[in-house]
């Protein structure tokens, strides 16, 4: 999609794009030369069409994601997808629930598989982690998970992608309304039946209890709903893409959609190597010895 892509040029809208492919420019190669043949746009639009284009060209052969996003509208970066794949991130997060939120539980999820961030365990690798890959991609990250994370880790330490796909706003865009579940459960990409109508106040829930009494499994039962969180991204990107192309009637490659089962083993895994730490037993003594107080009225 991304070398069918004609908004990066100035004047060039949705409309002026789809006029373009109807001609039968349907790629950069197929834009008219100079000196050849009936003007694309406009003779004066035309030499300016083909200087953004040469832009594109040249940044895209230099694996320039940076200088990509500069020329695509940001409406239209899901056209960036394939073409950067190996460096997107599928981010969530979870929070205290507090005034001044507080991420508890990040999961993320790469071509180097699943990887979970808990407050007062690993939180403090997260920014580095991130700014290891260059495409974020999230659902409404772009204005909760992001900002709080901003927030909590500071300007200075907390890192910016290249570019930041937000699905929350191309599925609406592509008629998928709803929250990332309810769209999930109209592809067909539901989740197990006891994490079924869990939500964001639950997984607050959940992370106190951890914390109030060191409750293991609690925090395991987040750490899975949160990291279905970030790997169904993954599958949700693929099917956007696709419907994307289907919607504009492109004949491009079509993306083969990530089935979950390819990663439902390290779930698995990562949710049984969550023991108690050091400070969680302390949390058990604590609350068996005031059981015990208890006992003795």
């Amino acid at each position: 999609m991304l070398q069918r892509t004609f908004q990066h040029i100035p004047g060039v809208g949705p409309y002026r794009e789809k006029d373009l492919w109807a001609q039968g420019i349907r790629t950069w190669d197929d834009f008219p030369a100079a000196g050849t043949g009936a003007p694309a746009i406009s003779k004066k639009s035309d030499g300016v069409a083909r200087e953004y284009i040469a832009k594109a060209r040249e940044a895209l052969a230099r694996k320039d994601l940076r200088g990509l996003v500069e020329l695509v509208p940001s409406r239209e970066h899901w056209r960036l997808y394939p073409d950067f794949a190996e460096d997107a991130l599928f981010f969530d997060i979870e929070t205290d629930g507090r005034e001044q939120q507080v991420p508890t539980v990040v999961s993320l999820f790469d071509s180097a598989g699943l990887h979970v961030f808990i407050h007062g365990r690993n939180m403090d690798a997260l920014p580095e982690a991130m700014a290891a890959r260059r495409l974020w991609v999230s659902f409404n990250g772009t204005c909760f998970d992001a900002p709080v994370l901003r927030d909590y880790f500071g300007e200075s330490r907390f890192p910016k992608p290249d570019a930041h796909i937000d699905l929350r706003f191309v599925t609406k865009r592509l008629g998928m309304g709803g929250g990332l579940k309810e769209i999930e459960d109209s592809l067909g990409m539901g989740r197990p039946p006891h994490l079924r109508g869990v939500n964001g106040w639950d997984a607050v829930l959940l992370w106190r209890a951890y914390k109030a009494r060191g409750d293991v499994e609690a925090l395991r039962f987040l750490v899975e709903y949160n990291l279905y969180d970030a790997f169904q991204l993954r599958t949700l990107m693929d099917v956007t893409y696709n419907k994307g192309a289907d919607e504009l009637n492109q004949d491009v490659p079509r993306l083969p959609v990530f089935h979950r089962g390819d990663v439902l083993y390290d779930v698995s895994k990562l949710i049984l190597e969550l023991g108690p730490t050091e400070r969680d037993m302390e949390t058990i003594a604590r609350v068996r010895s005031q059981d015990r107080d208890l006992r003795e009225l």
